[in-house]
C-alpha cells in the first residue's frame, strides 16, 4: 500500500512499535527504530520498499519475542521452537532464521539440552537407552547428537543400577516377583522405561532371589 503518511502513532512495550497511517487509513506497524531509520513522517509519501522493509522486522521482533517468551518457561530444542513458532503463524523461512539467531548467541543450545534432559532423567526418573533416545527424538534433537549423549550417560552410570532404582519402589509397595503376575508387571515397566531385556532379566532374577530368601 503505497500514499501518504497522515498520522503515526506510537506504542510502548518491551520492543516500542508504531502503526502508520497511510490517507488516513491504518497500513503498517513495525519498530519504531526501523520507522525512525527509514526516515518516516506525516506528509511523507509511504514507498513500497519502506513498507515491506518496516513490516519484514517488526515480524521478525514479534517471532523473536515469542520465541523468547517459550523459552522463560522450560529450555527447548531448535527444532521444538521451531515447530512452536510454525504453530503461532509465523513463517517457516523467518522461523528458522530467529531461531538461528538464539543459537548463535547461546540462548539455544540443543547439545546442553539433551545433556541436561538425560541428566534430569538419571537423578530423577532413571530411564533405558532406548527411552532416553526416543524422549529426544520426540524433542527434535539431532541423531548423531543423541547416539553421542546417550553413549556418554551409559557409560558414566550403570544402566544396571538404574534399572534397580526404577524398580525399587514398585518393590516396595508391591512385593516381590514370586508369583507370575508380579513378575509380569514389573517386566512390563522396565522394558516401558527403556531398558535392555537383558538388565531387565537380570534385575527379575535379583528380586526372586531376594523373595526367596
Amino acid at each position: 500500500m503505497s500514499g501518504t503518511i497522515t498520522e503515526i502513532r506510537k506504542s510502548l512495550g518491551d520492543t516500542p512499535r508504531v502503526t502508520v497511517f497511510v490517507d488516513g487509513v491504518e497500513a503498517f506497524t513495525g519498530s519504531e527504530e526501523v520507522a525512525r531509520e527509514l526516515g518516516l513522517s506525516v506528509g511523507r509519501e509511504m514507498a513500497p520498499a519502506a513498507a515491506e522493509r518496516l513490516t519484514s522486522n517488526d515480524e521478525r521482533a514479534k517471532a523473536r519475542e515469542a520465541a523468547l517468551r517459550l523459552l522463560a518457561v522450560r529450555a527447548r530444542s531448535e527444532g521444538e521452537l521451531v515447530d512452536r513458532l510454525r504453530r503461532k503463524g509465523f513463517r517457516e523461512e523467518l522461523t528458522a532464521t530467529v531461531v538461528t539467531s538464539l543459537a548463535e548467541v547461546g540462548l539455544v543450545d540443543d547439545e546442553a539440552f539433551a545433556r541436561a534432559w538425560a541428566d534430569e532423567k538419571v537423578r530423577l526418573r532413571p530411564s533405558g537407552p532406548r527411552r532416553l533416545t526416543q524422549e529426544l527424538l520426540s524433542k527434535r534433537i539431532d541423531r548423531e547428537l543423541i547416539a553421542r549423549v546417550v553413549e556418554e550417560t551409559f557409560r558414566e552410570h550403570s544402566e544396571l543400577e538404574l534399572a534397580r532404582r526404577a524398580v525399587e519402589k514398585k518393590v516396595r509397595v508391591s512385593g516381590g516377583a514370586d508369583d507370575a503376575k508380579r513378575r509380569a508387571r514389573l517386566h512390563s515397566f522396565l522394558l516401558r522405561r527403556g531398558f535392555s531385556y537383558e538388565v531387565v532379566s537380570t534385575v527379575l532374577r535379583e528380586i526372586e532371589g531376594d523373595s526367596d530368601a
